[in-house]
């Protein structure tokens, strides 16, 4: 994902450098422990990506704890300076298939989805809809793997295309 983000920051002659500060299997409150060494990155630009470990039945993270959560996150790192990323589309059906990830679903997402956009709109945070943009999709199980959870090859180029445009949005208007 951080070279796919650098490539496509490159061709817009956007020079930078990507830090990936993501754990994966980490929900909020985990990411919470840690929130001081990301501010200690003094990046120009903060990408918040949580949602599906939150949403999953048996980390017992309500949306509103999940809304706190993000806020706090926001208001960390700097409103001004952070896009979130709403929770993505899971294939519900591979999750079954592979029994892996389960505790998912669309239906349940759509409850974190809502959060981050409050949490935005509350901060003053750019939100950034990848939910509804797999959603749009013609087929967005192309964009999961097995598992119905993480991304495909083809899943983390729309992430990260989505991530690119906001940067050159951002730096076309500084």
């Amino acid at each position: 994902m951080k070279n796919m983000t650098e490539d496509l920051l490159a061709q817009a002659h956007i020079s930078g450098e990507v830090i990936c500060c993501a754990v994966a299997g980490e929900d909020t409150n985990a990411a919470m422990k840690r929130l001081a060494d990301v501010v200690a990155q003094k990046a120009d630009y903060y990408y918040i990506f949580f949602g599906a470990n939150d949403a999953a039945v048996h980390r017992k993270i309500s949306p509103q704890q999940f809304f706190k959560n993000i806020t706090t996150f926001i208001t960390a790192l700097g409103a001004q300076k952070t896009s979130i990323l709403t929770p993505s589309y899971v294939n519900e059906v591979a999750m079954m298939n592979s029994q892996k990830m389960l505790g998912r679903s669309n239906t349940r997402l759509i409850d974190y989805v809502e959060s981050v956009k409050a949490a935005g709109e509350k901060t003053g945070a750019n939100v950034l809809n990848l939910n509804a943009l797999m959603h749009q999709q013609p087929n967005p199980d192309e964009l999961i793997v097995s598992d119905g959870v993480h991304f495909t090859t083809k899943g983390y180029k729309l992430v990260t295309s989505l991530i690119a445009q906001d940067i050159i949005s951002r730096e076309q208007n500084n």
